[in-house]
């Protein structure tokens, strides 16, 4: 079996009686060990688990001991599963009927790769489950909850189901995070509307202190936010922002709109200008 997100074996061997593995070599540490920045990390990383789990059940393999040391984030950020076929009763990502002597089967799988996704998020073993962080999406913390029932009936039907209930949070936080990004990108630009009119009005009134004013304030919005500096006017340059640095960045932007904003009603008042 072939997959990127199954780690490969190269060859199998015997050596004076012991018999050996050859696999590709990994880069990168285990679940236990790994870190990831943002919650949509954390989601790719179990959209690849599911998918090497689902190509080993489409070749009829169950892994039957899914735990976090079982699983790789390589330096690029790839998912390795490894150690299919072990035993895998005796540790916290177990299923109940594993436990119980029933031999593992698919929905064994989905129950220990739900298990290794709570662990992901919260640092524990599913027990109790219902402990999430409350940071954690609500699709997700449904989807899990769900793999880890007891009784197999209860779970997703197969890894395809698990995964797509995972995809489906994957993208609507895709699209929380796009509309809080064209409103941050939109109040930058705002901002940098209402420096130009500050300007002129200063220039109205014969402050020549508005002038350097308005360059500081550019320039600390600039280096405060310098993905949409560098972005121009056209949005698509801004990259990949996470949605709790869009969320942070839309109410600094405010807070900055609002100070300047209260700033030019002061010059407007000044100058005999009527607010509208």
């Amino acid at each position: 079996m072939a997959h990127p997100n199954v780690v490969s074996v190269l060859d199998l061997g015997e050596d004076n009686g012991s018999p050996f593995t050859v696999m590709e070599l990994l880069e990168g540490p285990s679940l236990l060990h790994a870190t990831f920045a943002t919650v949509e990390d954390r989601l790719t990383a179990m959209h690849q688990i599911c998918d090497g789990l689902q190509a080993a059940h489409d070749c009829g393999v169950v892994h039957g001991g899914l735990k976090p040391g079982h699983v790789f984030v390589e330096t690029t950020g790839a998912v390795k599963i490894i150690d299919f076929g072990g035993d895998g009763r005796g540790h916290v990502f177990t299923s109940p009927e594993q436990s119980a002597g029933v031999p593992a089967d698919s929905r064994s799988d989905i129950y220990s790769a739900a298990a290794v996704f709570h662990f992901m998020l919260t640092g524990r073993g599913p027990h109790p489950p219902s402990l999430m962080p409350k940071q954690a999406p609500e699709g997700l913390s449904r989807a899990i909850l769900k793999g880890v029932e007891a009784e197999p009936a209860r779970r997703q039907a197969s890894i395809n189901h698990l995964r797509a209930e995972i995809d489906q949070v994957r993208s609507s936080r895709q699209g929380d995070r796009q509309r809080i990004l064209i409103a941050a990108f939109d109040r930058y630009r705002d901002i940098e509307s209402l420096l130009g009119q500050r300007r002129a009005l200063g220039r109205r009134l014969g402050m020549a202190s508005i002038e350097g004013e308005c360059d500081a304030k550019l320039a600390q919005l600039a280096a405060g936010f310098p993905e949409f500096a560098r972005a121009g006017l056209d949005i698509n340059n801004v990259g990949d922002i996470d949605p709790a640095r869009a969320n942070e960045a839309l109410t600094e932007l405010q807070m900055f709109h609002n100070d300047v904003a209260a700033e030019i009603a002061v010059l407007k008042a000044a100058s005999g200008v009527r607010h509208r």
